[in-house]
């Protein structure tokens, strides 16, 4: 399974984001994580095929908080992660 860090910027931290990335990834059947980060971006981690990766970034603007507004998606393949099971917010 490919695992995937999406490093997002914007507004995205105290609008609902990461509950928001959180449904929208469990709708999908996605495992992985959603944290803040301490320079205001969050990252979102994914365990997907490329595919549903693409799919996620290009519909996640649809899913998240009225609050919340992407600016920017950075996206890295990272290697070496042990398998996740369902999807969850950290802290």
């Amino acid at each position: 399974m490919e695992t995937w860090k999406l490093i997002v910027s914007g507004v995205v931290q105290g609008v609902g984001f990461r509950w928001s990335v959180q449904n929208f990834a469990k709708s999908l059947k996605l495992n992985g994580t959603v944290k803040n980060n301490p320079d205001s971006t969050v990252t979102i981690t994914l365990q997907a095929p490329r595919k549903a990766v693409r799919q996620f970034i290009q519909e996640l603007p649809q899913h998240i908080s009225s609050f919340a507004k992407i600016k920017d998606i950075e996206t890295e393949e990272l290697t070496g992660v042990e398998k996740m099971h369902d999807f969850h917010v950290l802290y």
